[in-house]
């Protein structure tokens, strides 16, 4: 009978440690669950600042043309790059009416006319070169 109880007092200290350590475990996961939204908010506010920084530092670096900045430890520079908007059904039927006749040579250049004749997107940048 001695063996049983010292046997069931051990099973039952070896749930309570167990109990415990889940207990621990849930209480960090949770704390650090919070820390990381708390990060994520942090850097949502950040991103956001930077990139109304990012909008006026373009626009006085485009005022005063200026292509780049040299910085203590690198280069700010502004890229500007111009792109065709994406391709549609109302782009591709606009660009054939004009263009489209019963010869499929014409039907080829057709093509290039659309994809000519696309609306131009004007994309700024600004990034941080590091040395």
């Amino acid at each position: 009978m001695d063996i049983e109880r010292i046997m069931a007092e051990d099973n039952e200290n070896e749930n309570q440690i167990l109990k415990n350590e889940f207990s621990e475990n849930v209480k960090e996961y949770l704390a650090l669950d919070e820390q990381i939204a708390q990060l994520n908010k942090a850097l949502k506010e950040r991103r956001t600042k930077i990139k109304e920084l990012s909008t006026s530092i373009m626009k006085a670096m485009t005022l005063n043309d200026i292509e780049h900045i040299n910085i203590k430890n690198g280069v700010l520079v502004h890229n500007t790059k111009e792109s065709f908007k994406s391709l549609n059904k109302m782009n591709l039927k606009n660009g054939l009416t004009l263009y489209f006749k019963d010869d499929e040579h014409k039907a080829t250049d057709a093509t290039e006319t659309v994809m000519n004749n696309r609306e131009k997107v004007i994309k700024e940048t600004l990034k941080l070169k590091r040395f």
